[in-house]
């Protein structure tokens, strides 16, 4: 899959637009019905997105934090046949485009046979713009417009604000339900204060990228992958409630594997709740709980098997 940021000349093409954050269910369903066109048009498919995501630009302040970095976006979509993931600047002057505007620069850029967008799409100043506009356009441009309905599970639309809601409720099976996928945090190990490797438990303090959605605090059995293997391991996502240092951190424990983790790029892939965040009366009664932490999470992991 190549990956175009603000390209200026493509190939005829089936062209899927979107924002994907999370690249969940009903963005699947938009990424299978575009790799369905293209494959019986023998076309290439490529995906139009924006970066960042348009609300940092227009209202910073009610800016959602992201299911899924750009990287973690190419990855998942590369699993849906996508030939080419082409990134969007997204200004304000982006912003205040006609529909009108945004449709002819699809047309001279991407010169697309079929278009897929979502029932929910909008583009243009203020969002004028959405399927409907897109039909009317293709059939005076040489191109069909297929709009996907929304995809629906246990009643209610799949959404991203649904999914960060699940997040935020520490609601991991859900969350992974509506996503297909687990729900993953990236990022470098970084050195943080060495307090659970002097109680025998030493943990990998992940630099999560800044404006990443987190679950709720509390403990989570993972996938730790690092450097290409896979390790169970136990995660804490918050403060530290008994051992305060401020700053939220996600420390990851790889349960019975002795790593040597630091500076090393890292993926927690999000398999279960455990329990949330605490205070505990101090440092013995911690040092018992993970040690509980982590026979659950063993006995969890058995059950996979």
């Amino acid at each position: 899959m190549r990956i175009i940021r603000n390209p200026e000349s493509m190939q005829p093409c089936v062209l899927v637009l979107g924002m994907f954050d999370g690249v969940h269910r009903g963005h699947q369903a938009l990424l299978m019905t575009g790799e369905a066109l293209a494959r019986k048009s023998g076309l290439p498919l490529t995906v139009c997105t924006f970066e960042p995501h348009p609300l940092r630009v227009l209202r910073p302040e009610s800016a959602p934090p992201l299911l899924t970095t750009l990287t973690e976006r190419a990855r998942l979509m590369s699993d849906f046949g996508v030939d080419n993931l082409c990134i969007l600047d997204f200004t304000r002057d982006t912003a205040a485009q006609s529909p009108e505007h945004f449709m002819e620069e699809l047309v001279r850029i991407y010169r697309p046979v079929q278009v897929v967008c979502g029932f929910n799409y909008t583009f243009g100043q203020g969002g004028a713009g959405n399927g409907e506009s897109l039909t009317r356009f293709g059939m005076t441009h040489g191109f069909q417009v297929t709009v996907v309905p929304e995809v629906v599970l246990e009643g209610d639309t799949v959404s991203s604000t649904r999914i960060r809601r699940l997040l935020r409720a520490g609601d991991i099976r859900q969350a992974t339900h509506l996503l297909g996928h687990a729900y993953t945090l990236s990022g470098r190990v970084c050195s943080g204060k060495h307090i659970g490797r002097t109680m025998g438990y030493p943990t990998a303090n992940v630099e999560v990228p800044q404006g990443k959605a987190l679950p709720a605090f509390g403990v989570y059995a993972c996938w730790m992958r690092v450097e290409g293997r896979v390790y169970p391991a136990v995660v804490n996502v918050g403060r530290h409630p008994t051992l305060p240092e401020g700053s939220v951190t996600v420390e990851a424990y790889a349960l019975d594997a002795c790593l040597m983790l630091y500076g090393k790029k890292m993926r927690l892939s999000f398999l279960r709740f455990q329990r949330p965040e605490r205070l505990f009366e101090g440092v013995d009664e911690l040092k018992e709980q993970i040690a509980r932490d982590a026979q659950d999470a063993r006995a969890y992991f058995a059950s996979l098997r």
